[in-house]
């Protein structure tokens, strides 16, 4: 079973899985969160997980909130262990599609299936429609 991790800024992580147990019900069960506060140093945590990680045999899939922000920067070196897999810009759509279906771990296609389920939440709606840049393009 893979150990699923929400790693964010204040408090975000907490209230993604809120939301998570919200929508999904048991299947956010289990779903750990780490929330970097005020004071701490993202490292601490990246050394904790290291340790937990090196004695696993188990996937470890890690949603970070900011890519390239200093959570994401500091838990991206755990993608030395081949049991790690790390999604950067969290939105609610990647954290159901892993709740929802990575509870056996994630091989590259069922990544880019979180990564399309993420990018296809997002959309921008003006003037009393979605946006949409597909629609615009013209090739």
């Amino acid at each position: 079973m893979a150990q699923i991790i929400i790693a964010t800024h204040g408090g975000l992580s907490r209230g993604m899985l809120d939301s998570l147990h919200m929508v999904a019900g048991g299947a956010a069960d289990g779903i750990e969160t780490y929330s970097l506060e005020f004071g701490q140093n993202p490292n601490d945590y990246y050394e904790q997980l290291r340790e937990r990680i090196s004695a696993s045999d188990e996937q470890f899939i890690i949603m970070c909130d900011i890519k390239g922000g200093s959570v994401h920067n500091a838990l991206f070196r755990l993608t030395e262990f081949p049991n790690v897999v790390i999604f950067s810009g969290l939105t609610m759509g990647m954290a159901l599609e892993i709740a929802l279906t990575a509870r056996d771990g994630l091989d590259a296609a069922a990544a880019e299936r979180v990564l399309e389920a993420a990018r296809e939440g997002v959309t921008v709606c003006m003037g009393g429609e979605v946006v949409d840049e597909e629609e615009d393009e013209d090739f």
